[in-house]
């Protein structure tokens, strides 16, 4: 993907509307990852540029995008020795594509944001998650979390006890998920 002013990507576009409506106000170069054909064809219609594969076969330049909106397969992977959350392979692979500064837009049901700890506390700040309030959001326990990717300088102030604490309140808000205030259309924060 080139690098832009104001670009973003979906690693699991589907049909493209969540993108292209997340971005529809802004001048925004959009991508897309889908592994469907059929879907990677819908997008096309409202995604600038989609890539019909594989999110993990794909090579994106390293802190390029100005926002990744993420909501992947609520699943695991299951290979040898290592059966892992695919929100946690998700965010590991594509986190790193996200410059200093950008946003990184997150879907995934709200016990599942502990799996994600990690790379959320040392590589995100400003990290704000909020239950979605559409049934079928609600079916799926889902939870929108936003978070601005930290500096490389921020990252190397961290310390363990920071990162520690970091997770540990990823981990309440997983188990109490649904005490966290609604995303209401009148922002708090602006990213």
């Amino acid at each position: 993907f080139p690098v832009s002013p104001s670009n973003a990507l979906d690693p699991c576009v589907g049909d493209g509307s969540p993108l292209a409506e997340i971005t529809s106000s802004s001048q925004v170069i959009r991508y897309g990852i889908e592994l469907d054909a059929y879907r990677a064809g819908q997008a096309r219609a409202v995604i600038h540029e989609v890539i019909q594969g594989s999110a993990f076969d794909v090579h994106c330049p390293a802190e390029s995008l100005a926002c990744v909106y993420l909501n992947p397969p609520y699943d695991f992977e299951c290979g040898e020795g290592r059966n892992l959350r695919f929100e946690q392979l998700f965010l590991d692979h594509v986190h790193r594509w996200i410059r200093p500064g950008g946003v990184l837009i997150m879907v995934v049901p709200g016990p599942r944001l502990q799996v994600c700890d990690k790379v959320l506390a040392v590589h995100f700040k400003d990290k704000k998650p909020y239950p979605l309030s559409h049934p079928e959001s609600m079916k799926y326990k889902q939870v929108v979390l936003f978070g601005v990717r930290r500096k490389r300088r921020e990252r190397e102030q961290l310390r363990d006890r920071d990162v520690e604490r970091a997770c540990v309140l990823m981990a309440d808000m997983s188990r109490r998920w649904e005490l966290l205030p609604f995303l209401s259309d009148d922002p708090d924060m602006v990213y």
